[in-house]
């Protein structure tokens, strides 16, 4: 049998190769997730009342961006006069929503009355 005279220079030659395929992977996970770098959500506990939350919300970096103006009645309903108020229900429960964006995220978080009528948080959802 002959002996083989591999080149042990190969692998030296070609070692961009295996930079390229781990960058064409990184990449390609990186489309299929949708390219989503952004940072979490922020954390936000129900009953928190929305004047904390909305200064907490501001001081990390979220902009108030209401999807509208609120109504009049909207403002009296939600007992203050933040910014990032969208809108208020009138359905006699009290549900307000604040909307917030930092980048590409945005953010919703839905209030009910606490016991003094202000807003305490029922809930948040990311918006699309």
């Amino acid at each position: 049998m002959a002996a083989s005279h591999a080149n042990p220079r190969w692998p030296r030659r070609f070692w961009w190769l295996g930079v390229a395929a781990a960058a064409g992977v990184v990449l390609t996970q990186a489309v299929r997730s949708g390219g989503d770098t952004e940072t979490p959500l922020p954390v936000i506990e129900p009953r928190e009342p929305i004047s904390e939350v909305d200064a907490r919300l501001l001081a990390d970096g979220w902009v108030a961006k209401p999807d509208r103006d609120p109504l009049p009645f909207e403002q009296r309903l939600a007992h203050n006069t933040l910014a990032s108020l969208s809108g208020c229900s009138g359905t006699g429960m009290g549900f307000c929503r604040y909307d917030y964006r930092r980048g590409g995220q945005r953010f919703a978080v839905v209030t009910v009355p606490g016991p003094d009528g202000s807003g305490i948080v029922h809930n948040t959802f990311e918006l699309e």
